[in-house]
């Protein structure tokens, strides 16, 4: 702000000039200059009229605020600008897509005027064009988060919540039984896998002897292994479960098909997964066709792409087994490691997992919290809850065929070692 004299034409003249700037917004800046004015204190009564003038102006422009797209395009440059920020870059790009497919109705209105019938309208569009109860909450926990940024950016001034804030989706449905594969079912698809010497039968294996994700495995490398040598192996292989040690594999980094590189895991930080015994012998096996290279698993041109889930899918088909995606292989490691007995947070560290709600989901599958709940009913006759007990000679015969089994198992066990 300023009052200042000239002269032009020989005659002096005084100009008022004012240049005001948001404290809110810095990009929010009028400027505006009077001049041939005759007097000195003309010139101050303007400059305090352009004073008010401005600020009235520049109060309007503050309370527009920016409109709904560009929150949206300046959360999603922000986001991938900050190195500390605690989404991975797929996930940003996920959420920027989601809120761009479907908020376009809210495109070309300043933010702050965007009210909960607005965010209902959303949310009951996505209903009703078919989708899930979790892709609409998905949607709305994505608005809340980019609306709740822009506030606290001063891009949005005036409201202090989202237009979706507080509505309620009713109780969460879980529209069908995941899908998972049994134990049986897991071993006959290694079995007709490796029958049929099927170029993704080690990766199979791999993620359900690992519990790592697709772009996991296609990221892992041979110097993330740490195992013990053969000869301690073998030592190992006669100690109790709970005592064996056969070294660890440490997850740090994922291929994206989509950004066709490799990049932090989906938590964003690294993990280790302890290996078992026949892991550890699968990796040996695995070495010795893949060692001479960088990676552990075979390379494979659909899973660059992307197809690992299509492959799988028809290869189950054909054996007649429920037709699940590669993913289903991470969750049958966590339900068959539950139900074998291992603890839930010891099966969170080791997939990755920091939400309970995602363990709760497997503990259900699992079923362990319910096993033994109903055998105190007792309510049939006991010829009916039980079986007639066996005779003498049923149970010599039955404990012979259990100790032929055990001893046939021994010398299985023995060659199967001379083998190594």
């Amino acid at each position: 702000m300023a009052v200042s004299s000239y002269t032009e034409n020989n005659q002096v003249y005084w100009q008022a000039y004012v240049n005001l700037r948001s404290s809110i917004n810095p990009k929010i800046r009028l400027q505006k200059r009077i001049k041939e004015i005759e007097s000195e204190k003309a010139a101050k009564n303007e400059e305090k009229r352009l004073l008010a003038d401005l600020s009235k102006q520049i109060a309007r422009l503050e309370l527009q605020g920016s409109n709904w797209e560009k929150v949206i395009e300046k959360w999603e440059l922000d986001k991938l600008a900050y190195r500390m920020s605690d989404l991975v870059k797929t996930t940003i790009l996920d959420y920027s897509a989601l809120l761009q497919n479907w908020t376009k109705i809210w495109y070309g209105r300043p933010a702050q005027d965007l009210n909960r019938g607005d965010g209902r309208d959303v949310l009951k569009f996505a209903q009703e064009m078919g989708k899930s109860d979790v892709f609409v909450r998905r949607l709305k926990n994505t608005i809340n988060l980019v609306y709740t940024w822009g506030i606290e950016e001063k891009l949005i001034v005036g409201p202090h919540v989202s237009p979706v804030y507080g509505i309620d989706l009713g109780t969460q449905k879980e529209q069908s039984v995941p899908e998972i594969l049994t134990r049986n079912e897991v071993q006959t698809l290694i079995a007709k896998a490796d029958e049929k010497n099927h170029h993704w039968a080690p990766i199979w294996k791999g993620a359900l002897l690992t519990g790592m994700r697709s772009g996991e495995l296609n990221g892992l490398q041979w110097s993330g292994i740490e195992m013990i040598a053969e000869s301690d192996a073998k030592v190992q292989d006669t100690l109790a479960p709970e005592r064996r040690r056969y070294g660890l594999i440490r997850v740090h980094r994922t291929w994206n098909t989509r950004t066709k590189s490799y990049g932090p895991t989906k938590g964003g930080y690294w993990r280790t997964i302890p290996i078992s015994m026949e892991l550890y012998w699968f990796l040996i096996d695995l070495k010795k066709k893949t060692g001479h290279t960088e990676f552990v698993f075979p390379r494979s041109w659909e899973w660059n792409k992307g197809y690992q889930a299509s492959v799988l899918r028809t290869f189950c088909a054909d054996l007649g087994l429920k037709s699940v995606k590669f993913h289903t292989l991470r969750a049958c490691f966590a339900t068959l490691l539950i139900q074998s007995g291992v603890s839930p947070t010891r099966v969170m560290k080791i997939c990755g997992w920091q939400d309970l709600k995602t363990m709760q989901r497997y503990i259900r599958m699992a079923g362990i919290d319910e096993q033994g709940a109903t055998e105190g009913l007792n309510l049939l006759p006991v010829r009916a809850q039980r079986p007639q007990e066996p005779s003498q000679e049923a149970i010599n015969a039955s404990e012979e065929s259990a100790n032929n089994q055990v001893m046939n198992q021994v010398v299985s066990l023995l060659d199967f070692k001379a083998a190594r």
